[in-house]
């Protein structure tokens, strides 16, 4: 904000070198199976990572707020109950303060709490978790009686209370200038007669909130007058239970703002003096008295007085205070350094920008190692499991939830809870997972998936996919059904049908190196029915699937060490044991030894089919001949020019990108940075008579008709030869202050009340870009008038824009041609679903 001061013996192990993803291991009594680490992709994970702020509570007669357009911050999408930005992100959380100012000394409206109740369930409904701040005043002194405050805490907490399962967590609030316990009454830290005051304030939010929900304070040293027993001055006694002191957690405002944090650790105390070291040692050892991790999180603020542009600062202060949530919306004064600070891979970390390393390892992220798993179990007898895991980020989760094993065959699905497993337990670093369940006695026999599933322990939350924890590694999340796939193959029953495994692939050997290329060969397996193919690792990355006994791996850098390692599957799924690893070194380079740079990918648009990519061109000494684009490891694309449309994908579906640049002699660049895009949901068709709705029947634009048979086209566009191209069943507009697009609609549209427009755009705010002609009238789109006197506003992800015709002068007898002219100086990229008359 503004400145402001399964223990069990193992039949199989296959060497760690090898990650065995996707296919189960061979039916055995026991198999012990290794994983592919992904140690890059910045996914999505629920209660944890970045947030963006929004206002939750969007009625203007509740919320001056919502019209506060002066406001530093405020911004349009921060009243989108969608949380579009936010998903766009790649975030699971948003912030809102509660805004009381109205209400210094009276109650709170039901108005306001039932705005607040359908603000949380916008949240539910859109997948995310929620941090709620309530405050007197924005930016100024706050006076309100002990006594209202109270109030306004029991009648806000019984809203909060029965939406729990969305609220991630609260920071305390109230006191002073933006609920942050400075400039206001019962802010003096100097002042023993105004800690009761406080003490009494977080007792009645701990009292009214359940158990689940961190309570978050920015001041150190008032976290001290809460937990700390010999710190008490409430004359009717210090009555804050252990479990509540385990609640209460940090928020640290102005994060690296300067070196004490503009005020967190430097204030005075009536306890007695601290010295700023021992107020952050305290943050440092913050911990619950089971020893779980507490919630961290803050912002940083307008300033930039300890200037970490190298981002050292940020990332050692992170880890050592285990930070699992920031603001990514304030400041960018901050946050664009670690935007614009390229740091080298390190360790298990790629190299990367360091806004992204924060963005991956922000709280938890947990990476399966190995897991022992029987490979079948009868009915009504035990599943035991161990399995070691690394936790690569900055914190342990910070609120609890149940661990199961999942059986799943399509048919039939067994939840399994480990009831000795509490993931708090898997803090940062290793850990080992211990603990058997009882398949149930009717369990219907046959082969089933094994996997491990961290759902949300809340009821109406648990089956939702986007709640439950996924796992960092390549193959094993299932995003449909929230669970990470251990195996794909495990008998219930007795075995039946093939259940031999092919024997292992022996005898190989590296055949043949260039510069660019490793060639394998060895001999061939054995099995009961068939070997039907072979898979080979490189590094643990599965890169190739031959039937025969021989592999070359392509596209190799010069002088480097590779290793390898292969395994045989049948046609029933069975897989062999891995073989011995071999390593292959390539040829030192003669002639061209020169990579090319590393190109800098983004995504400026997507649809629910497809995603668009683009890409910062690279240089060479001798010349770029074209690109390599990966969807995670596979290669999807080779274009010459610097911009890809990956189609053909899956609605609501994340996928990461990387690409390299390839030059004449085969040099490979380095891999860019790792764009991760989650594909929109599947748009509903249109109703009403349609204009164009770009399905490609009839083809746009080589038909040069839309769906009313009537002409389209466009020119000046950056993309489709100037008309635009159509990708995912969507019309893509990319432009640069130049841009027609017209479809003549020529018949009577009386009897029809609306024009409407699915659009999206890439970056949101494009309203203001294109004015759009219809009937007679043309205005900039941005000035239509909507029903209610609204205006549009395009955001990230598609809308309905409704624009009554008659309102806004349309002639509907004798509409002409819909056109729309992209001359106004802007340049982004707008996509368009279907123009229809409703």
């Amino acid at each position: 904000m503004p400145t402001r001061s399964l223990r069990m013996f193992t039949a199989t192990t296959l060497l760690a070198a090898l990650a065995v993803v996707t296919v189960g291991a061979a039916p055995a009594q026991a198999a012990t199976v290794t994983y592919q680490a992904d140690l890059s992709t910045a996914f999505a994970n629920p209660e944890r990572g970045y947030h963006n702020r929004y206002e939750i509570i969007n009625d203007p007669a509740v919320n001056d707020y919502v019209n506060a357009a002066t406001i530093p911050g405020f911004n349009p999408d921060l009243l989108d109950r969608t949380f579009a930005r936010a998903k766009a992100n790649g975030n699971t959380l948003v912030h809102s303060y509660v805004h009381l100012d109205k209400y210094k000394t009276q109650a709170l409206p039901q108005a306001l709490l039932d705005n607040l109740t359908s603000g949380l369930a916008a949240v539910r409904t859109a997948g995310m978790k929620i941090v709620l701040r309530p405050a007197y005043t924005w930016d100024g002194y706050a006076s309100v009686a002990e006594s209202q405050i109270l109030a306004h805490i029991a009648q806000l907490n019984a809203v909060i209370t029965a939406n729990a399962d969305v609220v991630l967590h609260l920071e305390t609030g109230y006191l002073g200038a933006w609920g942050e316990w400075h400039t206001g009454t019962l802010t003096n830290p100097s002042s023993a007669e105004e800690a009761p005051a406080r003490y009494r304030i977080v007792k009645k939010i701990a009292d009214t909130t359940p158990a689940s929900i961190p309570l978050a304070m920015r001041y150190p040293i008032y976290i001290k007058e809460m937990i700390d027993p010999t710190s008490c001055v409430v004359p009717e006694g210090c009555t804050l239970t252990q479990a509540q002191k385990d609640r209460i957690s940090f928020h640290n405002d102005c994060f690296l703002a300067d070196l004490n944090d503009m005020g967190t650790y430097d204030n005075p105390s009536w306890m007695g003096w601290f010295y700023i070291e021992q107020k952050k040692q305290w943050m440092y050892d913050l911990a619950t008295s089971t020893g779980f991790n507490k919630m961290v999180g803050g912002e940083t603020c307008g300033a930039d007085g300890y200037n970490d542009a190298a981002c050292v600062n940020a990332q050692t202060e992170m880890n050592k205070l285990n930070f699992t949530e920031i603001n990514e919306d304030y400041a960018a004064v901050n946050t664009d350094k670690w935007k614009a600070a390229n740091l080298a891979a390190s360790g298990n970390d790629p190299a990367e920008t360091c806004f992204t390393r924060i963005k991956r390892k922000m709280g938890y992220r947990l990476r399966l190692l190995d897991a022992t798993f029987p490979t079948t179990v009868a009915p009504g007898g035990s599943l035991a499991l161990t399995a070691h895991l690394s936790n690569d980020g900055w914190s342990g989760l910070v609120k609890g939830r149940t661990a199961y094993l999942v059986l799943d065959n399509g048919t039939n699905r067994y939840n399994l809870p480990l009831s000795s497993v509490d993931p708090r337990t898997w803090l940062a670093g290793a850990s080992t997972v211990t603990g058997s369940v009882t398949v149930p006695g009717g369990a219907a026999a046959g082969s089933y998936k094994l996997a491990l599933w961290l759902p949300d322990p809340a009821s109406a939350l648990q089956a939702r996919p986007e709640y439950a924890i996924r796992l960092a590694n390549t193959g094993i999340w299932d995003a449909a059904k929230g669970y990470n796939v251990l195996a794909s193959s495990v008998t219930v029953g007795s075995c039946t049908g093939d259940c031999t495994a092919p024997s292992t692939p022996s005898g190989l050997t590296v055949s043949g190196v260039t510069n660019t290329s490793v060639s394998l060969s060895w001999t061939a397996s054995t099995d009961n029915v068939g070997v039907a193919g072979y898979q080979v690792f490189r590094g643990g990355t599965q890169v190739g699937t031959p039937t025969g006994t021989t592999f070359t791996d392509p596209g190799r850098s010069p002088g480097q060490t590779y290793q390898y390692a292969v395994r045989a599957v049948d046609a029933a799924g069975n897989a062999s044991g891995s073989s011995a690893t071999v390593s292959a070194t390539t040829t030192g380079c003669s002639g061209d030894c020169t990579l090319p740079s590393t190109p800098t990918l983004s995504s400026p648009s997507k649809s629910d089919t497809s995603v668009s990519l683009s890409w910062t061109a690279s240089t060479d000494n001798v010349g770029v001949t074209g690109y390599e684009v990966f969807r995670g490891s596979t290669l999807v694309g080779s274009p010459t020019g610097t911009s890809y449309i990956d189609t053909g994908l899956t609605a609501s579906t994340a996928y990461s990108y990387t690409v390299k640049a390839r030059d004449t002699a085969g040099n490979r660049s380095a891999a860019s940075n790792t764009v991760t895009v989650t594909t929109d949901a599947t748009p509903p068709p249109p109703t009403g008579l349609v204009l164009d709705n770009f399905d490609g029947t009839p083809a746009y634009p080589s038909a040069t008709q839309n769906d009313l048979g009537k002409w389209t086209g466009a020119n000046c566009f950056l993309d489709g030869g100037g008309s635009g191209v159509v990708t995912g069943g969507a019309l893509s507009l990319r432009y640069n202050a130049c841009g027609w697009f017209g479809s003549d609609v020529g018949v009577d549209l009386s009897t029809r009340t609306y024009l409407v427009v699915r659009v999206k755009g890439a970056a949101g705010g494009e309203q203001n870009h294109f004015n759009l002609g219809l009937g007679g009238s043309t205005k900039l789109f941005a000035d239509f008038t909507l029903d209610g006197g609204a205006h549009p506003v395009i955001t990230t992800s598609y809308q309905d824009i409704k624009i009554p015709m008659v309102a806004n002068g349309i002639n509907r007898n004798s509409p002409s041609q819909l056109a729309m002219g992209f001359w106004y100086g802007g340049n982004s990229t707008v996509v368009i679903d279907h123009i229809s008359f409703q």
